[in-house]
């Protein structure tokens, strides 16, 4: 296969897998990964594995081996943290998003943090979150209309 063959298979395994079509990708990118192992594309199988077929552990440790290898590209921090909140692990995957964030912004990336929504600060910030203190004067203020 010619390398613009494996580009094109590439790029319709990724758009395959950016819209929920998991089987075509895997297709896809298992076509590729017969002739080449990029970081990009380990990283895409390893979705898809989470995806298509629940091994959680197995894809989150397949996006961490292509972080090292290419650790300023935030596409594998957004894939790992798709994983990770598969996986409902929301604050690693939090975690993961803003690592990406750090490396290189991406809007991918901050479309998933928006849909994942923004929580107001604590009242005292002296306290936990989930101090009983802290809950009961959110529930008060929310009411007020203070927040």
């Amino acid at each position: 296969m010619s390398p613009d063959q494996l580009d094109d298979l590439l790029q319709k395994g990724i758009e395959a897998a950016e819209k929920g079509y998991i089987h075509s990708a895997q297709v896809f990118l298992g076509q590729v990964a017969e002739h080449r192992k990029t970081p990009e594309l380990q990283s895409y199988l390893a979705y898809c594995l989470a995806k298509g077929q629940g091994r959680m552990h197995s894809a989150a440790k397949i996006c961490r081996e292509s972080i090292k290898r290419e650790p300023n590209n935030s596409l594998h921090y957004l894939i790992l943290g798709r994983i990770l909140l598969m996986a409902g692990e929301k604050s690693k995957s939090i975690d993961a998003f803003r690592q990406g964030l750090r490396t290189s912004p991406s809007p991918l990336i901050i479309n998933e943090l928006k849909k994942l929504g923004l929580r107001k600060a604590a009242v005292l910030k002296s306290l936990k979150r989930n101090h009983p203190i802290n809950r009961a004067l959110g529930k008060i203020f929310g009411f007020i209309g203070f927040r």
